[in-house]
């Protein structure tokens, strides 16, 4: 494709490329630039593009895209490389959101869930692959299953899973916008039919830095949509200027009618009233069902045909996901990695448990550390029994973030530290008996550790059935642990 057809919408500041030149491909990565490719070098959260420039032109690419001034030929400036490589990026692949119906979701917690839910509807409706979803724990593009990367794609990726989906037959696309990715400008070339805002609770500070600038990330996602809804009963969502959903008064609302262990019923109000069953637990699930809800509603779809499309929804790997242990105890597997997310676990495992509640967690490396405090405390105020653990430690020590997790816990409440996470669980599912809970926090569907050695296999759901088979045993060994005695 010729240079000049790419750099459509681009905002040029000045120029001395070729515009003539065919290209085959736009990255962001000097390690993959080559003669036939563009490299648009701007700065990024930990390294700046800028820096990688001699490396991508030793490669042999001769068009760089960037913000500042070099001198030499093949250089195209502009006052926004990050948008202008997603732009760019959409263009190479035919400008592919444009032939497709796209939703997003953002918020802190639920964006996989509801566009998952989102995403059944449409394909209970129109056919398997009529739709395409794309998100942090897996892409399904027309029926078939891919990896994924990140929460939304970089956008070289991004796009490609749009050709992919046009070419595959889908009229719609719904992904998960990341606050990150709103900030990088990856869905800058799109326009959403609709769009979603869950909630916001304390997340991702350590790039944010306050709550109010996360909350302006998240907004960015507003001006691309051409209608857009926001959770009323959540502070900071609902002070937004938009129809809301919410369980009490809103344009789109719920009231529940029943909340149990194997699902709920509620009464849906919108452009048309439903009554509604989920067979997945915990209020937190009624206010993922209502989004979905409005916004298959708001895309045109019929509300009694997109609540019995629901009603077959089995959940989302990693998100409450139910098991049993060997001594009849419920464990659950959920990706509850923010204070308000863990809250919401816990409070909805405890509705389920007769008897001990035990938790086992832990806190991300470097990541938001404001957020492990108040994370201890959430969890020896609602668990009967707190295991604090590691969770991707990455380049630093997990006695140090176990450290400041400790700093929120009640010290009169029962708790154990037991660094290593697999130990740490058959800890727990040992201690668990019939009429207890094991929930675990903060992995979800991921399979993998992640320390300062690098990324490990590492999966749960593998470790329960593991130890249900008898192939772990309690061996009551303390050295290790510290806390108080359960």
């Amino acid at each position: 494709m010729r240079l000049s057809d790419i750099l459509s919408d681009v905002s040029v500041v000045r120029m001395s490329a070729d515009t003539d030149v065919c290209v085959k491909d736009v990255v962001n990565r000097s390690d993959i630039a080559d003669e036939n490719t563009v490299f648009c070098a701007y700065k990024g959260e930990r390294d700046n593009g800028e820096a990688h420039i001699k490396e991508a032109k030793k490669r042999g690419c001769k068009i760089i895209v960037c913000e500042n001034g070099h001198d030499g030929g093949g250089y195209i400036i502009t006052d926004d490389a990050k948008k202008a490589y997603a732009q760019m990026c959409a263009h190479i692949n035919g400008d592919p959101q444009k032939k497709l119906r796209l939703a997003a979701v953002t918020g802190t917690n639920g964006k996989t869930t509801v566009t998952s839910m989102l995403f059944h509807i449409l394909t209970a409706i129109h056919g398997k692959s009529s739709a395409s979803l794309i998100g942090g724990v897996k892409n399904i593009i027309c029926g078939n299953i891919r990896k994924a990367s990140q929460t939304t794609p970089d956008p070289r990726e991004l796009y490609r899973l749009f050709a992919d989906s046009v070419k595959g037959g889908a009229g719609y696309a719904v992904l998960e916008a990341s606050s990150h990715g709103l900030d990088y400008e990856k869905l800058a070339p799109c326009v959403f039919e609709v769009g979603a805002m869950t909630n916001l609770t304390e997340d991702h500070l350590d790039h944010h830095v306050s709550m109010e600038s996360y909350f302006k990330s998240k907004q960015k996602l507003i001006p691309l949509c051409k209608n857009f809804v926001s959770n009323a009963d959540d502070f900071y969502t609902g002070k937004l200027d938009c129809p809301h959903f919410s369980l009490y008064e809103g344009e789109f609302t719920a009231r529940i009618i029943t909340l149990g262990r194997t699902g709920s019923v509620f009464e849906y109000s919108g452009f048309k009233n439903t009554r509604c069953r989920i067979n997945v637990c915990g209020k937190f699930n009624i206010y993922n069902a209502l989004a979905a809800l409005c916004m298959a509603e708001i895309m045109g779809e019929d509300a009694k045909d997109a609540a019995g499309a629901l009603s077959n929804f089995s959940g989302v790997p990693g998100r409450f996901e139910m098991h049993k242990s060997r001594y009849s105890a419920d464990v659950i597997i959920d990706y509850a990695h923010t204070p308000d997310a863990l809250e919401n676990a816990l409070v909805t495992a405890r509705g389920l448990t007769k008897n001990r509640l035990i938790c086992v967690f832990g806190c991300g490396g470097d990541r938001d550390k404001g957020k492990r405090k108040i994370m201890g405390a959430v969890s020896s105020r609602l668990a009967d029994i707190t295991v604090v653990t590691s969770d991707n430690s990455r380049s630093e020590e997990p006695e140090d973030i176990i450290k400041d997790i400790l700093s929120g816990i009640d010290k009169h409440s029962k708790y154990k530290v037991i660094p290593d996470r697999k130990e740490a669980i058959i800890y727990a599912l040992s201690a668990a008996k019939e009429g207890d809970t094991v929930l675990l926090c903060g992995k979800g569907h991921e399979e993998y550790e992640i320390d300062k050695n690098g990324k490990h296999p590492f999966s749960e759901a593998d470790i329960i059935t593991d130890f249900n088979s008898g192939g772990y045993e309690n061996d009551d060994n303390d050295s290790k642990r510290s806390g108080r005695s359960l």
